[in-house]
């Protein structure tokens, strides 16, 4: 078995038609003053004080039935069944006659009241009635408990006497008085409350018989300190918007009249063009439109009148039946897509800062035209509110093509008026002048470049076949011929055009009047182009020979230009060259001072350097002999005399020379005999060599005699026969003397035997013995082409005469120059190594005696 079942209602609905619907204490307030104004009343007063505020208005006012069936009936509107003014009073009719549609139709805008302040007492009496109703609502209690349905709430109800308290002490009405605010208002809010209800009210129309005034004790002082109103906060509310819109701007007005639509624009006061055509709007077809084009002149007269700027006052608003609807036209607002499209292009398009007005529709099809149910949220998407939308896109952008195009010089380049591109600057600049004017239209309606455009705007109605022009401004399509000279002859098609489509016959007789001057002036204008053509050749011809003149005594100056260039750059070159020559050898001077001052000091170095290293090799040097005197005098342990080891010598060195023969003779081709009788004489020899190895480490002492010889004559004899026993040898001896001596001769054969023996051993092949004299004393030089001496002893020639001192891989003892240096000191005579390579390559040595 089926059962019924109904809805519940919670009392946390009250929030949602109320308090979170209305966001804004100004929409607040706005609700409730909207409500006055549909219920016919004349007259609302706001009173604010600190902690309440008061709506009274001089109304029809309710009775107890209209409280019980329509004021407490939560979201019914006597205004959509139009019982809302069965049996009204006939004090109204006039009223109801002005304002035959309602500004709201939801029935929700009482709960406004809950934005404002916790409890609500309202007080209400109709004209008939003898006594006021009185409700009285705590908001809070709906907030208790959200399970409690919303009819469980009770609400106070009772009846109170008439004391003449609604507005101009009239006997009917409702006051509605918010208590426990829910803010301290401040001033800066209230003035800004006085300026929001100034855009309740359609400053556009022509209703006169609705008020508002606001009341605050507390700001009375404050106010009179102010000069202007629309600073204070007590006083009637008046839209002083309607002063500004008096001012000769351009202006755009479309309205309905009928089955037409009427559009018509004027600048600055002067009629651009009045325009008809059928409606083709389904749902619209009662409205009104009017959109103000504000200029900077115009901009700053709003600021100056209002106190505040046009941009921050608002734009395009929208009015429904006469009350504002919301959020339409409030500053930032872009509902109606303006600022979205001039992104697009800052030039070529109207933003909201550039415009204000309003559409108003007068409708009583509240589905089609429907607000949200935010009362800030503007029209629910219908197809009633995209018809207003399509009727505000159509009026503003034939204003803007105005403005743009005729006022702005938009259009001058892209659509190729002029023949000249240069005129494009030149007449927009023209323009901008026009900016700051708001009394007179002249700039545009004498600029060329703005009635050609004009005339493209009336060519394209006239062309639109559902449009019919009633009227326009003929000063904008009339030019003079001169001027017709720097825009393209188009515009003549385009004028007469115009006056076939408008029936106008004086346009068609101006245009074939200009037509005829245009073909004259352009025959005139191509007689004196052809003259000045012939002039310009003639001009030609002569500048060309004049030019000819001019080159070549440009060409001869040039000529003596450059040689007189040419010898001065050949004097400044050689200059130049004598300069850098005579630095050159400066600094070759330098260069070569500095060079000799480093080779000096590299010299000097290296000089200092060789010298240090001679010393330490003399040190050396003289070290090592010393050494080699040393292990000679251990060798023989001084077991001889001195005589006896010359002696020695002397047999070693004979037997040494006899042995060298027997080799030779051993080496040579003989017979067996021979050489075995031979290698008995090297065995004795060998023997001789052993005995006096044996003797050099004994005792030995012998003794000789003096004889008197030719000491000259006796070396020459002597070299003489030692080249006997020495083939490979060759002497030469110069300078022969006779010098006699009382001497011991084998001395003298020790002597030279001694110094024969190191030549042959030094590899010497030639031997130069020069003789000379000084004063008593024989000079006996020997040289050799033998290796010389070593380096050692160069350095440190005194060692050569020292026993045991030698330098030199061939056989020896050591002591041959020893014994030659002592022979001739017993002989009273001296020797000295003079140097290698002086006669001969070898060594020389020089004997005085």
């Amino acid at each position: 078995m089926s059962e019924k079942l109904e809805f519940k209602v919670s009392s946390a609905l009250k929030n949602i038609v109320g308090r979170d619907l209305i966001e804004n204490d100004n929409v607040a307030v706005f609700e409730l003053v909207k409500n006055s104004y549909d219920a016919r009343a004349r007259n609302v007063i706001i009173n604010i004080k600190s902690d309440s505020i008061i709506i009274s208005d001089n109304g029809k006012g309710m009775d107890l039935n209209d409280i019980r069936d329509k004021w407490l009936f939560l979201a019914y509107s006597a205004k959509k069944d139009d019982s809302e003014d069965e049996d009204i009073d006939d004090l109204f009719r006039d009223i109801v006659k002005d304002r035959q549609h309602f500004a709201g139709a939801k029935g929700v805008g009482r709960f406004s009241a809950d934005r404002l302040g916790r409890y609500l007492k309202m007080t209400t009496k109709t004209v008939k009635a003898s006594n006021c109703e009185v409700i009285s609502i705590d908001w809070s209690l709906f907030d208790v408990n959200q399970n409690a349905t919303f009819t469980s709430i009770d609400v106070e109800h009772s009846k109170a006497e008439f004391g003449f308290q609604f507005p101009l002490l009239k006997n009917h009405g409702t006051i509605i008085e918010i208590s426990g605010l829910h803010k301290l208002w401040t001033r800066d809010e209230l003035i800004t409350l006085r300026r929001f209800l100034e855009k309740l009210i359609n400053p556009f129309g022509d209703l006169n018989n609705f008020s508002i005034e606001i009341e605050c004790e507390r700001e009375a002082l404050s106010d009179s300190r102010e000069k202007e109103d629309n600073k204070k906060v007590n006083g009637l509310v008046k839209n002083t918007v309607i002063e500004v819109l008096s001012l000769r701007t351009t202006r755009l007005d479309q309205y309905t009249e009928g089955e037409y639509i009427y559009t018509q624009i004027y600048d600055r006061g002067t009629l651009m063009y009045k325009i008809r055509e059928i409606n083709q709007y389904d749902l619209l077809d009662d409205f009104n439109v009017s959109i103000l084009f504000l200029n900077t002149s115009a901009k700053n007269i709003f600021t100056r009148r209002m106190g505040i700027r046009s941009v921050e006052y608002g734009s395009l608003f929208l009015y429904k039946n006469g009350v504002r609807v919301l959020p339409y036209g409030e500053n930032g607002d872009d509902s109606w897509e303006l600022d979205r499209r001039k992104q697009q292009g800052h030039s070529r398009y109207l933003g909201t800062r550039d415009i204000l007005g309003q559409i108003s529709i007068v409708t009583n099809n509240h589905e089609q035209f429907k607000e949200t149910s935010s009362r800030d949220g503007g029209l629910i998407n219908t197809a009633g509110a995209k018809e207003i939308k399509n009727l505000f896109k159509d009026t503003s952008r034939k204003l803007e093509r105005y403005v743009v195009g005729v006022l702005w010089g938009g259009n001058f380049l892209q659509e190729g008026y002029f023949n000249d591109e240069n005129y494009v600057g030149l007449f927009r600049k023209e323009l901008k002048s026009d900016q700051d004017n708001y009394e007179s239209n002249q700039v545009a309606l004498s600029n060329v470049g703005s009635r050609v455009d004009y005339t493209q705007i009336i060519k394209g109605l006239v062309q639109d076949e559902s449009i019919e022009i009633l009227d326009f401004n003929k000063e904008m399509t009339q030019f003079l011929a001169e001027e017709l000279n720097v825009v393209k002859l188009d515009i003549l098609k385009d004028l007469n055009e115009i006056a076939l489509k408008t029936n106008d016959k004086v346009l068609k007789s101006e245009v074939t009047k200009l037509t005829t001057e245009i073909l004259k002036e352009k025959q005139k204008r191509e007689e004196a182009e052809n003259r000045e053509e012939v002039e310009r050749k003639r001009r030609i011809e002569a500048e060309k020979r004049a030019e000819l003149e001019k080159q070549k005594r440009e060409e001869a100056e040039r000529k003596q230009r450059e040689e007189a260039e040419k010898r001065k750059n050949a004097e400044l070159d050689l200059e130049r060259k004598e300069k850098e020559r005579a630095l050159a050898q400066v600094a070759k001077l330098k260069a070569e001072m500095r060079a000799k001052e480093e080779e000096e000091l590299r010299q000097l170095a290296e000089q200092k350097a060789k010298e240090e290293e001679e010393k330490g090799k003399l040190i050396t040097e003289k070290l090592n002999i010393e050494t080699q005197k040393n292990q000679y005098l251990n060798a023989t342990r001084k077991t001889l005399s001195d005589d006896a080891e010359q002696l020695i010598h002397s047999i070693d060195l004979y037997v040494g020379n006899a042995a060298t023969y027997v080799n030779d003779l051993l080496s040579s081709n003989i017979d067996i005999e021979t050489k075995n009788k031979i290698y008995s004489i090297k065995n004795n020899i060998d023997k001789a060599i052993k005995v006096s190895q044996i003797i050099i480490k004994s005792n030995f002492d012998y003794k000789h005699t003096k004889q008197r010889i030719n000491l000259p004559i006796y070396i020459k004899e002597y070299f003489e026969d030692i080249a006997l026993s020495r083939p490979k040898l060759s002497f030469k001896i110069d300078g022969v003397f006779d010098k006699f001596y009382l001497i011991n001769p084998i001395e003298i054969d020790i002597i030279l035997d001694n110094l024969v023996s190191n030549s042959y051993k030094a590899k010497a092949k030639n031997i130069l013995v020069n003789l000379d004299r000084i004063e008593n004393k024989t000079i006996i030089r020997y040289y050799d082409d033998g290796i010389g001496m070593d380096s050692k002893l160069v350095r440190n020639p005194n060692s050569i005469f020292e026993l045991g001192v030698r330098e030199s891989n061939e056989r020896g003892s050591g002591i041959g120059m020893f014994d030659v240096k002592n022979r001739l000191k017993n002989l009273k005579g001296t020797i000295t190594f003079i140097g290698n390579s002086t006669k001969l390559r070898g060594a020389g040595f020089e004997i005085i005696i």
